[in-house]
């Protein structure tokens, strides 16, 4: 692969007005944020005052939990290669960093990213003098890459997409997103369609090639951990639970009109919210109805809950390994959906709502080998009821559902391929 090596000269006249307007807009967020009582540690890391960490070290930042975790499994692939370096983990919100700092091994160091002010970029810079960047998914910040050009730090954009949505925004600043994209050294996209909407944004198709998605990559996890979980949770080895992931606040009363059609024998589920926001809607709406309902955070509880809300990091995967059915949230109202394949990855059969947009390429392939999977909010409960008293009909799912998983292998030696020639002779 041919890689960029950076010229000297200075920001197209769009970045030049995109930083005054960072400079201004992250200015009075930073004190908002003060006055809203955002910790003083906090706000030196948005600021690009950022932990030490010694070299030679390798930059990976994306938006949350699940880019993280991305970010974790490439820096393991490449480690598993013989590449040493201390591994710098940016998300863009607490529960991101919470997830990387748990998910991490090796050398590292994790914070929150610093606003993409230029001169708090500049600082995180000279904090911690990267020899590359990693910028997971969507993370394009303009400031971010124009000092990693200026200083010649190579930037890849991995498991790179464009959300359909976002297309259009854009377009609408192709002045700014044109050079933006041509300073990146290589785009490692997650598919042809990702890879041709990046190209028709700007990138350069001699460095924008097709990887794959990195969330694949050592996603699995080892089953035997079953019987010490359902031990824990005080469920019998053959009890069957269905469990609710990364559901949204206005998703609460599907979840629980579909709960309702469940047949008694069946009601146990663990439901875990995508935002902390969300965990008072499901406890109100839970004693509302009268379920009895138990907090993880709350520490061991009554083995006779009825709905368990997972509300502690770190432990969706786990809880889906021990589900008879998973429910994944995000596509029963308008939220662009979340990750489908994360519960088969694991040995589940899945449901998933109607708006996919963020995983349309996962949908598709999911709904032409199960179409019953993919179903709406009003009918969910139904088809969730058949699924969780036909045991022979989820494992028959199950085995189709399994056929349609990326070959997570074959994306870590992608990976491997793409980056080696940087790689060589440098960290």
């Amino acid at each position: 692969m041919r890689f960029v090596d950076p010229a000297s000269s200075g920001a197209t006249a769009a970045e030049r007005l995109y930083g005054i307007a960072a400079t201004v807009v992250f200015g009075l967020l930073g004190v908002s944020a003060r006055a809203a009582g955002v910790s003083a540690a906090a706000l030196r890391c948005r600021r690009g005052v950022l932990p030490d960490a010694s070299g030679p070290l390798l930059w990976f930042h994306g938006a949350s939990a699940g880019e993280m975790r991305a970010a974790a499994a490439l820096a393991t692939v490449l480690r598993e290669c013989g590449h040493g370096f201390t591994a710098a983990y940016t998300a863009t919100n607490e529960a991101g960093v919470e997830l990387a700092a748990h998910a991490a091994t090796g050398d590292t160091v994790v914070a929150l990213a610093p606003w993409d002010h230029p001169r708090w970029v500049a600082r995180a810079f000279d904090c911690w003098q990267p020899r590359g960047i990693f910028l997971i998914e969507t993370e394009l910040w303009p400031s971010l890459i124009l000092e990693a050009w200026r200083r010649r730090v190579p930037v890849f954009c991995v498991s790179a997409r464009v959300y359909p949505r976002d297309v259009a925004r854009y377009r609408l600043i192709r002045s700014l997103t044109v050079p933006m994209l041509r300073r990146v050294t290589a785009v490692l996209a997650q598919n042809e369609t990702e890879r041709d909407r990046l190209v028709a944004l700007g990138a350069d198709p001699r460095r924008c090639t097709v990887a794959g998605n990195l969330k694949h990559v050592g996603g699995q996890i080892d089953r035997t951990a079953d019987v010490s979980w359902r031990h824990e949770l005080g469920l019998r080895s053959d009890e069957p639970v269905i469990v609710f992931g990364s559901i949204h606040a206005d998703e609460m009363g599907a979840v629980f009109s579909a709960l309702d059609q469940v047949p008694l024998g069946t009601r146990r589920a663990i439901i875990a919210p995508r935002h902390r926001s969300a965990v008072g809607v499901l406890l109100r709406e839970a004693r509302r109805r009268g379920w009895r309902v138990h907090q993880r955070t709350a520490g061991p509880g009554p083995s006779d809950w009825q709905i368990l809300v997972l509300d502690r990091m770190g432990e969706l995967r786990a809880a889906y390994a021990i589900a008879s059915v998973a429910v994944v949230g995000g596509g029963f109202a308008q939220h662009g959906g979340h990750n489908p394949l994360e519960p088969i990855m694991v040995g589940t059969p899945v449901l998933f709502g109607e708006y996919l947009d963020h995983f349309e390429h996962e949908a598709l392939v999911l709904s032409a080998a199960t179409p019953e999977a993919r179903v709406g909010a009003a009918q969910l409960g139904r088809r969730l009821a058949e699924w969780v008293s036909d045991q022979a009909h989820c494992e028959r799912i199950l085995e189709l559902q399994r056929c349609t998983l990326p070959d997570g292998a074959a994306i870590a030696r992608r990976y491997v391929a793409a980056l080696s020639p940087w790689f060589e002779g440098r960290a």
